[in-house]
């Protein structure tokens, strides 16, 4: 059961799942700076109006930032890491009977091999569990017929298990509402804007397994170069490292873990709303550390029906908007289109 795994796991890890990465910002990560978001959570406009302008350098000039002062507790952090470490642990069978289909509303668990990259030859090496906005049978938009609104699938006879991920969840959903706070300010835009865009959103967080590479092993990646499809996301990472980060001028460079920091990207959608001032920045995962590497994402994404388009103070004359609108969840949908196994199954996977 969960909670002897986890007190199994504390009892090999005694220092906690992020004391390895050090108190200190390590030399690659200096190009990708440290926000203090501590002031989104008070009352205090001027001091959010200054976390706001650095959040704005961050977006413009590498789409990548790391915060700090984000309100979700280390006990938090350390118990979800815990539970990933416990889930990918378990029987072949017992994550078999939750995996994502083609009706489950891409919840569950995802094994190996079940991601490629467009122009990418070897699928991704990762394995994942995915859960979403708690959806339940007589919410309303369950009625909506959408692919991605649905329930969660949980592991059988782990209740312990489910509640510690969806604490997390709780906790990390509120963070990202302060962390768009101040993206919302940062553009001119009343502090609220996205708040009322995630009424029923497509967050959802995915816990990550990527097993150690094999260093002579041509085109193979924990995750291929991509872009991320939504508006932020929020990334826990542990001390294994791998995550690297494509600069405006092609150069890739490490973002490895800092302590007590979530680091948080730009996504597709954040980039056509600001006109493609802020950037949707590729990156990937190389785990060549010899060991296995673990990561918490979330996809801090609006509701399905949400229309992406140009902010009206983001063009001008000079500066029409670049893109065509879309909706949120159409988007999300095509790219998964074009990148899970699950949803091409007249395709051949390797």
């Amino acid at each position: 059961m969960m909670n002897q795994a986890t007190n199994d796991a504390r009892a090999a890890d005694p220092q906690g799942a992020g004391a390895a990465a050090g108190a200190g910002v390590p030399a690659a990560a200096e190009r990708i700076p440290v926000i203090d978001v501590g002031a989104l959570f008070a009352d205090d406009p001027a001091a959010a109006r200054a976390v706001a302008d650095e959040i704005r350098d961050a977006a413009v000039h590498t789409g990548f930032f790391y915060v700090s002062g984000h309100n979700v507790p280390r006990e938090t952090i350390d118990a979800t890491y815990m539970a990933a470490k416990y889930f990918f642990d378990l029987p072949d069978e017992a994550k078999q009977a939750i995996k994502v289909t083609p009706t489950s509303a891409h919840r569950g668990y995802m094994p190996f091999a079940q991601t490629r990259q467009p122009g990418i030859r070897r699928a991704d090496l990762k394995e994942s569990f995915n859960f979403a906005f708690p959806f339940t049978p007589d919410h309303p938009a369950m009625k909506s017929g959408h692919p991605l609104i649905g329930e969660n699938q949980w592991p059988a006879g782990e209740p312990v298990w489910q509640r510690i991920v969806e604490t997390y969840y709780r906790q990390v959903f509120e963070l990202g509402q302060r962390i768009l706070g101040g993206v919302a300010l940062s553009l001119g835009l009343p502090r609220g804007f996205f708040r009322e865009r995630y009424r029923y959103p497509l967050v959802r967080t995915r816990l990550l397994h990527y097993p150690a590479q094999q260093a002579d092993t041509e085109d193979q990646y924990g995750a291929a170069a991509h872009t991320d499809y939504g508006t932020i996301t929020v990334l826990w990472q542990d001390e294994v490292g791998g995550l690297q980060v494509r600069m405006r001028d092609g150069r890739w460079v490490d973002a490895p873990p800092i302590e007590d920091t979530f680091v948080i990207n730009i996504g597709d959608m954040l980039q056509i709303w600001s006109n493609d001032l802020f950037v949707s920045t590729p990156h990937r995962v190389v785990n060549r550390s010899g060991r296995e590497r673990f990561s918490i994402a979330t996809f801090y994404d609006p509701d399905y029906d949400v229309k992406v388009e140009c902010l009206p103070n983001c063009s001008s004359a000079a500066n029409p908007p670049k893109h065509e609108p879309l909706v949120a969840g159409d988007y999300i949908v095509a790219r998964y289109d074009g990148s899970y196994a699950y949803r091409q199954p007249t395709q051949s996977w390797s």
